[in-house]
């Protein structure tokens, strides 16, 4: 009977999945877990020495991926991704946007460089990501599952600093509502899941993270430890929220976002 359930909620066997950033951070738990339910799992990433790893990780746990080297960044890129994901394995069914860059610092002080490169990291890259899936899934004509990892931080403002990073991800939760409105019809549902705090959700801009290091960073804007009474999450609460968006459970629902806030936004 539980092998039953699994398989009426959440098995994805002959399912594709692209998981973007998937070689470092939380999204190697996503790549995992997609995989250990059947999906064959493509690792993008565009540090090559992230990729193999996981790959190889993955497939020692006895799944099936393939390491895809990847700037989301750059459309060239990010077309040459799906391109050759439909070459070799065939049309995604699943596509997890993981990438993310954090750059938080005093607002009066942010120049139009570190804007634009927060947006390219938070918000550009999903574009890129989200149309070419979209193109490829429409080909397929079977529908599919379009998951942004964003942040609880476009609902709520958590840390000081956060001006960028905040107006980003609250596109990509623009954007993916649009999106899926859009494209019901076809059966491409699209939703967001919006991480608190998850260790590894996001890397810091070497500059942010300078300030952190030395301190200079102003703090929380409130009681972290009291507005979290959950306490800390796990990647694998980001991965577990994934696959049930990715799976027969989530067949009913595009243009949502699911918080993973540890009990923030009700404190």
């Amino acid at each position: 009977m539980n092998e039953l359930i699994f398989q009426r909620l959440f098995a994805l066997e002959g399912k594709i999945a692209v998981v973007t950033d998937s070689g470092r951070n939380s999204s190697n738990d996503v790549a995992r877990l997609l995989a250990s339910a059947g999906a064959a799992v493509v690792v993008a990433d565009r540090e090559t020495e992230h990729v193999q790893p996981i790959v190889e990780q993955i497939i020692t746990e006895g799944g099936k991926a393939m390491g895809v080297a990847t700037n989301v960044e750059i459309e060239s890129s990010v077309v040459s991704l799906f391109n050759q994901v439909a070459t070799v394995w065939g049309v995604p069914n699943i596509v997890v946007n993981c990438a993310a860059m954090n750059n938080n610092g005093p607002f009066t002080e942010f120049t139009a460089i570190a804007w634009d490169e927060v947006m390219s990291v938070n918000l550009k890259s999903v574009f890129f990501c989200m149309r070419e899936a979209v193109k490829h899934m429409l080909k397929g004509g079977h529908g599919g599952r379009i998951i942004n990892i964003t942040t609880m931080g476009a609902l709520h403002p958590v840390l000081n600093g956060n001006g960028a990073y905040t107006a980003a991800r609250a596109g990509v939760s623009g954007l993916s509502r649009a999106v899926a409105l859009d494209y019901a019809k076809d059966r491409i549902l699209v939703n967001c899941v919006m991480p608190g705090a998850v260790p590894g959700k996001v890397r810091f801009h070497p500059d942010a993270q300078d300030r952190l290091d030395s301190g200079r960073l102003s703090g929380p804007v409130m009681d972290i430890d009291r507005r979290r009474p959950l306490g800390w999450g796990d990647p694998q609460d980001l991965a577990a929220a994934a696959l049930y968006l990715a799976g027969p459970s989530g067949g009913y629902m595009t243009g949502q976002s699911i918080v993973l806030d540890g009990g923030f936004l009700v404190t």
